[in-house]
Formats: C-alpha cells, sequence, structure tokens
C-alpha cells in the first residue's frame, strides 16, 4: 500500500504544479539558469526547458540562453558528451545558434539582446581560434555598446582589449599592444566592479601579448596590480558594489571571483620569474599558489556544505508553502481524478501481486525440480582421472564439468572462472569453451555459474527467511548486490525484494 500512496502523492503534486506554476519559483528563472551554467550546464539546460514549457520564456530567449551555455560553460568535455558529437561541438552548435538569431527580428529589435549574441559569437570564434571572425564580431559588439549608450562603454572598452589582441594575433603588433594600452590607461583608476573587471581582461590580454615574444619581465607589473587592485576589492566590496550584471552576486562568488583571478596572476608571476630565471622568487611564487589552492578547497566544502543545507531548507519551506496554499485550491474534480486514479492503481497493484505470486511459485517450484531431477539423474564419474577427461566428447566432459561445479560449489566463490577449471583439469581453455558451447545448452562458463548462484539465492530466500537480500547475494556467490537484482530480474522477470515480498 505504500506504494500507491507514494504515486497518489505524486499525481497531486502533478496535477496542482499543471494547474498553477508560479513565475517567480526559482526553477523558472532564467537568472536561476545564468547563475550556474559555467559549472552546472546540464541543470541550467533543464531550468530553460522548465520555464519555456511553463510559458515563462518564448523560444527566441530559450535559444538565446542555449547559445551561452554551450559556447561558454566550463564544463567543456560535459557539453560536448551531452550534444553527442566530436571534440568542441559545443562551440560550432552555440555559433548556428548564434547565427539564426541575428535574423530575428526580436533580436535585431534590441540592442542589449544583438549584444549578447554578437558576444556569443565573438567568444566561441576566439575558442576556436578564428582570429578574423573573432575581429569581426567584437568590431560589431563595440558598435553595439556604444549605440546603447555610457551604461555599456565599459563593455566597449573589455571588447576594445580582444580587438588588441585579436591585431596582435595577426600580426599587428603595434597597433594591437596600443589598443591594450589605451583601454588600460582609461580603467586604470576605475573602482567600480565592471571596471574592475574590465581591467582584469584587458590585462591579462596584455600579458598573453607579451608571453609571446618571452617579454616576460614586462609581465610582471601588470600581474602585481591585478593583485593589488583584487586585494582592494575584497577590502572594499561595498565600493566596487555597482549592479552590473558581472559582478558576484554574495560573498561565496565574490570570494570565488578573486582566488580565482589572484592565483591567474600569481601563475603569471610565477612563470615569469621560471623564465627570468629567478629560482628563489619563482618558489615562492609557487608556495603562495600551494596556500591559494588549500584555503580554496577548505572553503569550497565548506561552501558545498552550507549551500547543501541552505538549498535543502529552502526546498522545504518552498514545498510546504506550495501544499498549504495549493491545498485550498483543490476541486472536487480533482479529487474525483485523484479517486479515479487510485481505483485503478488499486486494480492494476492486485493484478501485478497476483501475477507475481504465480511466478512465484513458479520459480519455487523449478528450482525444487531442479533439486530433485539431480537427485535422481545419475552422476557422472566424479573419480575419473583427469588424463582421461581429453578423450571424453563435448556433452560428456560438459556433463563432468557441471557435475564438479555444483557438487565443490565452485559457484560460490564470487572470484570464480575459467582458469580455475583449467587448473583443477589441466584441460586448455579452448577444449572447456568447447564443452560448453558445444556439448550443453549453455553458450558460456558464466551462464551457467550465473543460474547455480540464482537458483541457490532463491532456495536461501525460502528456507532463511531471516537473511537480508545483501547476504544472500553474498552467501550466492555475487560480487555485488547491482549484479545480483540485474540477473535475478533478467531470468526471473522479478527483482529479488519483490520475490521476498510477494513471498511473504
Amino acid at each position: 500500500m505504500k506504494r500507491i500512496t507514494y504515486i497518489l502523492l505524486f499525481v497531486f503534486s502533478v496535477v496542482m504544479t499543471a494547474r498553477a506554476a508560479n513565475a517567480n519559483d526559482t526553477i523558472h528563472t532564467l537568472r536561476a539558469a545564468m547563475n550556474i551554467y559555467g559549472y552546472q550546464p546540464m541543470q541550467a539546460l533543464q531550468i530553460i526547458d522548465t520555464a519555456l514549457i511553463v510559458g515563462n520564456i518564448d523560444e527566441v530567449q530559450a535559444e538565446q540562453c542555449r547559445a551561452r551555455i554551450y559556447g561558454m560553460t566550463l564544463m567543456h568535455e560535459q557539453m560536448d558528451s551531452l550534444l553527442g558529437g566530436p571534440t568542441d561541438i559545443r562551440l560550432d552548435s552555440a555559433q548556428a545558434i548564434a547565427m539564426r538569431l541575428l535574423t530575428n527580428n526580436t533580436i535585431k529589435a534590441s540592442l542589449t539582446r544583438l549584444r549578447d549574441v554578437y558576444e556569443i559569437l565573438a567568444y566561441t570564434e576566439r575558442m576556436q581560434n578564428d582570429t578574423m571572425g573573432w575581429l569581426y564580431r567584437s568590431r560589431q559588439l563595440v558598435d553595439v555598446c556604444r549605440q546603447i549608450g555610457p551604461e555599456a562603454e565599459t563593455d566597449a572598452l573589455r571588447t576594445e582589449a580582444e580587438i588588441g589582441a585579436a591585431l596582435y594575433t595577426m600580426g599587428h603588433e603595434e597597433e594591437g599592444m596600443a589598443k591594450v594600452d589605451s583601454v588600460l590607461a582609461l580603467l586604470s583608476d576605475k573602482d567600480r566592479f565592471n571596471e574592475l573587471d574590465a581591467f582584469i581582461v584587458a590585462s591579462r590580454r596584455k600579458i598573453t601579448m607579451l608571453g609571446s615574444h618571452d617579454r616576460y619581465a614586462e609581465t610582471l607589473p601588470l600581474a602585481r596590480r591585478i593583485i593589488e587592485r583584487l586585494d582592494d576589492y575584497e577590502s572594499n566590496p561595498e565600493r566596487y558594489h555597482d549592479n552590473s550584471h558581472r559582478e558576484p552576486k554574495n560573498d561565496q562568488k565574490r570570494s570565488d571571483y578573486i582566488r580565482f583571478y589572484r592565483s591567474q596572476a600569481q601563475n603569471f608571476i610565477a612563470a615569469a620569474y621560471a623564465s627570468l630565471g629567478e629560482h628563489g622568487n619563482m618558489l615562492t611564487a609557487f608556495r603562495q599558489i600551494e596556500d591559494v589552492v588549500r584555503e580554496a578547497t577548505a572553503r569550497e566544502h565548506i561552501a558545498r556544505y552550507n549551500a547543501l543545507q541552505q538549498q535543502h531548507e529552502a526546498e522545504r519551506q518552498r514545498d510546504a508553502a506550495r501544499r498549504a496554499k495549493e491545498s485550498r485550491k483543490v476541486t472536487g474534480l480533482v479529487s474525483l481524478l485523484i479517486l479515479l486514479f487510485a481505483i485503478y492503481v488499486l486494480w492494476q497493484w492486485r493484478k501485478t501481486n497476483k501475477q507475481n505470486k504465480i511466478l512465484v511459485q513458479q520459480i519455487r517450484d523449478a528450482v525444487e525440480y531442479k533439486e530433485k531431477y539431480k537427485e535422481l539423474k545419475p552422476t557422472p564419474n566424479s573419480t575419473l582421472q583427469t588424463s582421461n577427461l581429453s578423450e571424453l566428447s563435448d556433452a560428456e566432459l560438459f556433463a563432468y564439468l557441471h557435475d564438479l561445479i555444483e557438487r565443490e560449489q565452485l559457484f560460490l566463490d564470487s572470484n570464480f572462472e575459467r582458469q580455475k577449471l583449467i587448473n583443477m583439469t589441466g584441460l586448455s581453455k579452448e577444449r572447456i569453451g568447447a564443452a560448453f558451447s558445444q556439448g550443453s545448452g549453455y553458450e558460456r562458463l558464466t551462464t551457467l555459474v550465473t543460474e547455480l548462484r540464482l537458483n541457490h539465492a532463491v532456495r536461501l530466500m525460502n528456507e532463511h527467511p531471516e537473511m537480508s537480500l545483501e547476504q544472500v547475494c553474498l552467501a550466492s556467490g555475487f560480487s555485488n548486490a547491482a549484479s545480483f537484482r540485474r540477473s535475478f530480474k533478467a531470468k526471473f522477470g522479478i527483482s529479488p525484494s519483490e520475490f521476498r515480498e510477494t513471498k511473504e
């Protein structure tokens, strides 16, 4: 009856959700998806699909979010695997969606949404090493940012740094470096988060550009400046607060942001010292990196635990509130539907239970019959010399091996395999294999061993009801419960737990 109760509760929750989806539920919001897509792309996609189903977003918005998730998640292998393609198929998929969006009138009518699409294209083409495409999309992105107005000027400067890096990559080194330097000059003294983030992006681009020509000594001031500004941000987060969409939304995310870019700057410093041969400074930098990683690991464990606790509590409160609210909206029609479904489920349960009882009895009878048949059938000559085994036919050899395995209960050893028979009989693996494939109805030794183990398990459950299923599993020669359940279900059409419940 517990199953019926669980099913009824599930049906009730489904009906209530279908009747009144709350647009403010976290699972239905774009913000929830965009907060987690970097490290949890699959969950973000599920949230997008849910939001689309309940009508909180339209298909164009969903496609825009999918393009960003595909192209800009940090879980590259997971996303490539989800899309079922080769390496970097996520980038091709994001680019294809973004190109379609550029032709959409809704996107073209909104500068902010057009900016988002250009940003996705610029990023994916940079990741694909398409420098010309990266440069072209970056220039389009700058134009759109400037059309939006002053509030998008920092995004324009951030992209100007990307253009400088692209020009440098294409061989226009002086022009590219000058553009990046111009951006850094405009952002060097800004104390808002968006400007800080753009400064870090531009600094990283310049460090990469300098490193490509072994100008490591020039990277040190930039890397140290990144650390200085991050230290200031860590000490004065309120002063940097600007409500920009890039700003970390809570203390943990702010801490993660600072830790990530500080570690990256320290890596730049370590690489510079290593290249310059200043090993003392290099070792110091590496020790700093190790300390940061160690502290970060501890914080992540604590944060993960706290987040899980908060999530459970939030879900509990949300479920309680939803149940209280929806219980007042239940109508007679819904009650009738649940009642009819309960009657149907009860009828199905009784029908299934009756079938299971018949099936269990058939299984027990079959095992008992095999036991009686084994007692009555002639026993192969167990004293047969191993030197004479090679003279037996395949069928005779199978009968001998079958009796040996069953009589010695070799199948109860979870590590039993063909090598054990080879050691005991001196026969080759080919001869033993032929005895099973040609001289019996079993294609392989493992087929017979599994059958003997399952029959033994049935006997144990019949004769020793006090044994747990795990004890039965191990006592029957299975190495793990999953293999036991799978084999039992495949042979008898019923799980071990259903067998025991029905028997009782």
